[in-house]
């Protein structure tokens, strides 16, 4: 059924693959390939991969769908209430729906000096992407709302991420395994410039890694299953459906046309999110179908010919023939 997946690793796409997806109640697993090129160490149905952007549906958006749905904070919150005189003119709706005016990406690490601390940088991040806001609320993709959404929950828990985002699972009963920084050896990704190796359990985005590796927009791992088993739980909770509804998914993708990531055939009812190092995962609330598939499609490096187009069409093939 998925042989497509088998022979992108001889193609080098990426070294090592996992899917899963429940269907009519029946969860299904596979995967195949290994660390990287040159192991001979297969991975197995709960090794865990860098999940990258999932991060930002998989821990931020139901945080932040919980605080709303239990009245501890109002979408329509202007985030100045966090950043001072920031942001005025800013909603943690925007920041969520990526509707805030901020750019894309900024890179922190060549922008803020490695000797200060890790509450120093944050500061300065803090300050340097306020300083690109601007008044245009057209919606543009971006990684900078995320990290400030981090900071605004570090705000009001005064944790870090990573133990906001354990009480969370722990108080809504979703006991899965997926966690900042892997306990375990993970498919390589891409070689980092700034620590000169290729990250070993430890997140890919130099952003992230610079901010100590555990922010709003990544530094989430896990297992496809486990990302599976998550979002089922979590459709099921009293609370998240219809706060989703309400706010129209803000957060999530949702596919649009008859090219996208996910598939040829996908539907604007089905929800999903991208992770630049080659994750992916698709939801249908109507019938409660859920699929993932993650790669390691930016190891060695992220600039192999066609990346991006060869990791759609996979993304494609496995999506439609779940989702059909």
């Amino acid at each position: 059924m998925f042989d497509f997946l088998e022979e992108n690793i001889t193609s080098k796409l990426y070294s090592a693959y996992q899917y899963a997806f429940l269907k009519e109640g029946h969860l299904s697993c596979g995967c195949g390939g290994t660390y990287d090129f040159d192991s001979q160490d297969k991975i197995n149905d709960t090794t865990q991969f860098d999940l990258a952007s999932l991060t930002k549906a998989i821990v931020m958006v139901p945080i932040f769908y919980d605080l709303f749905s239990s009245g501890k904070l109002s979408e329509n919150e202007k985030i100045s209430r966090f950043f001072g005189n920031f942001g005025k003119n800013i909603t943690l709706y925007e920041l969520l729906s990526h509707t805030s005016g901020f750019p894309a990406w900024l890179p922190f690490y060549e922008l803020v000096p490695a000797e200060k601390s890790l509450e120093e940088r944050k500061k300065e991040v803090e300050t340097i992407i306020f300083q690109h806001e601007t008044s245009d609320k057209t919606k543009c993709y971006s990684d900078l709302n995320y990290i400030l959404l981090g900071f605004i929950l570090e705000n009001i828990f005064n944790q870090p991420i990573s133990e906001i985002f354990k009480n969370f699972k722990e108080i809504n009963k979703l006991n899965f395994d997926l966690t900042y920084s892997s306990k375990e050896k993970n498919p390589k990704t891409a070689f980092s410039k700034m620590r000169n190796a290729f990250p070993e359990r430890e997140v890919e985005d130099e952003n992230c890694w610079f901010l100590g590796g555990k922010t709003g927009h990544a530094g989430l791992f896990g297992s496809a299953s486990e990302v599976v088993s998550y979002f089922d739980s979590l459709l099921k909770t009293p609370w998240f459906m219809p706060t989703a509804q309400k706010l129209n998914f803000a957060g999530f993708d949702r596919p649009e046309g008859n090219d996208s990531n996910y598939g040829k055939s996908a539907r604007h009812r089905y929800i999903g999110h991208l992770g630049f190092t080659g994750t992916a995962f698709l939801i249908d609330p109507e019938t409660k179908t859920i699929a993932a598939l993650l790669t390691n499609s930016t190891y060695p490096t992220p600039d192999k010919p066609e990346r991006k187009e060869r990791i759609k069409r996979v993304r494609q093939q496995f999506f439609d023939r779940i989702f059909s």
